[in-house]
């Protein structure tokens, strides 16, 4: 089987984000390179300070803040 190129940035390949490289380097080597993969280095959304992360009035839809940085 051919190794497939990776994906680099722009190139409209699906884009899945994930909190660290080690995870990252490893979805890159199962998914072959028909994704990119890339790491935030932390947690890009966290629950609400105040509440339950939840709107119990629209089907317990969650709710997040996006973290700053």
């Amino acid at each position: 089987m051919p190794e497939r190129k990776k994906p680099k940035g722009g190139d409209g390949a699906p884009l899945i984000i994930v909190e660290s490289p080690s995870k990252a380097r490893t979805l890159e080597r199962y998914l072959g390179g028909r994704y990119s993969v890339r790491a935030s280095l932390g947690s890009v959304r966290d629950l609400p300070k105040s509440g339950f992360g939840i709107d119990e009035d629209k089907d317990f839809e969650q709710t997040y803040t996006v973290i700053p940085g």
